[in-house]
């Protein structure tokens, strides 16, 4: 077995790697959706549209059929990949691949029934079509996330961003080919499927091109029995329990949001929330290298140095993020959509800023306490987290609206506070050291960053906004060089 340079130069450079690939893929993602919304409502119309869009938001609610196996899976392949068995490390890729997919098969045979049943169509209120549509995506669903856990072993040898990648290209080829097949008449269906075999394609490649054929790992599957299967999911609970937290925290709370203020408010809502993914998302996407980097470091220092190098990343992209978005977001939904925002209070940019800082936290705790056998507290602290953002839902919002909201929820990730207190000894290192002196680092170019965003700001110019920006990139860039350096 192969082992991947782990040198803090290397680990810097798949931490910018990382950020590179993950940064495409949202704005590769963010272009499907601007470029092919228009023409998908023009051809098929606002039903057919909501089909897809449905199809679609199935992907991220169908997170919840990994049950923790992914994460499980990682951390395995790394403890065996130290100890240097190439047996167990091909063992480990077995389990997790026969775990998820008797749960993918699972999902599949109760989608088809209740299609086969015409139920998806009647719950729905979907045309006939509606039935296969969904059935066929949640089987669709299920190859492209095991085409993903497959290529686990790239990440536990430290080549995340060699995943991100072909996810990547899968998200960019998406648009030329869905969009060339919906311009020539094709149905929901046909663009849900191709769709699909975009994102799925790459990965298969990949694990023809990466070095996983080779191994031919699939032969330690004999010794697979179903305990060995069982014991997976059961290992993986506190694993799956972030992942739930993570899906009532977000999508559930648009439910509530609706529950209480109505379907408009969870529109606009919905529209918010994507904005704070800016932060929360992309902006702490280095944390995603936290569970292979210190799960495959043995020494307390080293690890400390580790999740100091993708910590560092995470600061620096989330806390100019905060300054764009608490800044700006008031002048560009204003411009965007005036109608529809008009009733949003000034202060609303800094209350979804807060959010997405608090959802970045919460995920760089996450997956550091994966990586150091925090799991268990670093679960409870998450369910917690999304317990309180859920009442944050049915307490703030009818009283202090939206703003309230979020401004709730982004503080409920303080919940995480007590792991993130036990990561710090973990390291051997205090509280301040680990989470607050590398903000100090970072002052000079936020209050440079602040003074261009708060200048744009004062004068309500889209002109000097996007020139703001453009500075605050450049800070940015300068940043990351000069972490590089040190």
């Amino acid at each position: 077995m192969e082992n991947a340079p782990s040198s803090g130069r290397n680990y810097r450079w798949e931490l910018f790697l990382n950020q590179f690939w993950q940064g495409l893929n949202f704005f590769s993602k963010a272009a499907f959706l601007g470029l092919l919304a228009p023409l998908m409502l023009k051809i098929w119309g606002p039903v057919s549209y909501g089909m897809f869009a449905l199809a679609s938001s199935l992907l991220v609610s169908l997170a919840i059929l990994d049950c923790g196996v992914r994460s499980l899976t990682r951390l395995r392949l790394c403890e065996t990949r130290i100890a240097g068995d190439t047996r167990d490390f091909n063992f480990a890729v077995c389990e997790g691949l026969a775990a998820f997919a008797l749960i993918a098969l699972l999902a599949f045979g109760i989608a088809a029934g209740l299609a086969m049943a015409g139920l998806w169509s009647r719950w729905l209120q979907l045309p006939p079509e509606g039935d296969f549509l969904i059935a066929m995506t949640v089987g669709l669903i299920g190859l492209f996330m095991l085409s993903v856990l497959v290529l686990e072993p790239l990440a536990a040898e430290g080549r995340l961003s060699t995943l991100k990648a072909a996810n990547t290209i899968g998200a960019a080829v998406a648009i030329p080919i869905v969009g060339l097949q919906v311009w020539l008449g094709g149905s929901v269906t046909a663009a849900v499927f191709v769709y699909f075999l975009c994102l799925t394609l790459p990965n298969v490649v990949l694990f023809f091109t990466g070095g996983l054929i080779q191994t031919r790992f699939w032969h330690e599957g004999r010794r697979l029995t179903p305990r060995h299967i069982l014991g997976t999911l059961h290992s993986g609970g506190w694993f799956y329990a972030t992942t739930l937290a993570l899906v009532a925290k977000t999508h559930a709370l648009t439910f509530i949001v609706s529950a209480i203020g109505g379907p408009s408010e969870a529109g606009i809502f919905y529209i918010l929330l994507r904005i704070t993914e800016f932060i929360g998302g992309l902006g702490a996407t280095s944390s995603d290298t936290s569970q292979a980097s210190l799960a495959g470091e043995v020494t307390a220092s080293k690890r400390g140095e580790n999740f100091r190098h993708s910590y560092t990343y995470t600061l620096i992209f989330c806390l100019h993020g905060v300054l764009v978005i608490g800044f700006l977001a008031p002048i560009i939904l204003h411009l965007w959509l005036p109608k529809e925002t008009a009733g949003l209070p000034s202060g609303i940019g800094w209350a979804m800023a807060l959010y997405g800082l608090g959802a970045a936290f919460s995920k760089t705790v996450v997956n550091a306490a994966m990586g150091t056998g925090l799991i268990r507290s670093a679960a409870i602290g998450n369910l917690i987290e999304a317990s309180l953002v859920l009442a944050c839902g049915f307490v703030l919002q009818p009283i202090f609206g939206l703003t309230g909201l979020f401004m709730g929820a982004g503080m409920a990730a303080l919940a995480l506070l007590p792991t993130a207190v036990l990561l710090s000894k973990n390291f051997t290192q205090s509280f301040s050291q680990t989470w607050l002196q590398p903000i100090g680092r970072q002052l000079l170019p936020l209050l440079l960053s602040g003074l261009a965003l708060g200048t744009a700001y004062s004068f309500h110019s889209i002109i000097l906004s996007a020139i703001a920006v453009g500075f605050a990139s450049l800070l940015v860039i300068a940043s990351i060089r000069r972490s590089h350096k040190s």
